[in-house]
């Protein structure tokens, strides 16, 4: 199925589409195969494209499907953007995992990397689920009335020896660890892809019935749809606070 605000970007995951391009040398060459190969066409401005990036919670624990969770995430996820000045093309926070579009110029922020905005985001966002998940364990939950994504208990101590806690001894644990899965995305075509793919995740989930719908999410963004930044969306809470960036100005 197509999204009508990415022209023919198609509703794809991920898997072997991916593994040629992946095995593509800047230079044009296809080492692994031992054959020269027409050359990427760049994105115009930038010089190693944009950066996918995916990370999932720890045991694949659905944190997110509490709002006041995701809330968390996405206003780190600004606080990083508005410290760091990259900028989120897409996005998406599922219960158990999200999905980042980012890019930044590399000649005004030549230091600034995927990791580093991984870390800063996803060790900001921990630290605060923590806090506000042990509140909800002490029976002081955030009020949420009607939510049908409430999970009490979600919080839970990591095991020893089956459980490593984090390197830093914290106690508890919401991300899996390392900074998650990143690749650089060179063309436009498969910018648009991979925008496409994040929007559709929530319909794939049953989460929403069209990308818009889903709070978490830049898809509404895209959509320019009216009454669901006025008035909130179809799950009842306000909008992310995210600010999105359209992929158009980076063609």
């Amino acid at each position: 199925m197509l999204l009508p605000w990415v022209g023919k970007a198609l509703w794809v995951g991920e898997g072997n589409a991916f593994t040629q391009e992946h095995c593509l040398h800047p230079s044009g060459t296809n080492h692994k195969r031992g054959f020269a190969v027409k050359p990427r066409t760049h994105l115009p401005k930038y010089n190693i494209g944009a950066h996918f990036l995916t990370a999932k919670t720890f045991q694949n624990t659905p944190f997110f499907g509490d709002p006041h969770c995701a809330r968390i995430f996405c206003e780190e996820l600004e606080a990083a953007r508005q410290t760091y000045g990259f900028h989120v093309l897409a996005f998406v926070v599922m219960p158990e995992h999200i999905h980042l579009l980012l890019w930044w110029d590399t000649d005004e922020l030549p230091d600034l990397t995927i990791s580093k905005v991984a870390w800063a985001v996803k060790g900001r966002s921990a630290r605060r689920m923590v806090a506000y998940l042990k509140g909800v364990g002490d029976g002081n939950a955030f009020a949420h009335p009607g939510n049908a994504f409430a999970h009490p208990g979600l919080l839970q101590p990591a095991r020893e020896p089956l459980d490593r806690p984090h390197y830093r001894n914290w106690r508890y644990k919401i991300w899996q660890q390392g900074a998650g899965y990143d690749f650089n995305v060179y063309t436009p075509h498969k910018l648009k892809e991979k925008a496409a793919y994040i929007h559709a995740n929530p319909v794939r989930a049953g989460l929403a019935s069209h990308p818009k719908e889903y709070p978490w999410s830049s898809a509404a963004d895209y959509a320019r749809v009216a009454e669901v930044v006025a008035e909130g969306n179809a799950f009842g809470y306000p909008t992310h606070p995210v600010q999105i960036t359209p992929y158009v100005e980076v063609l």
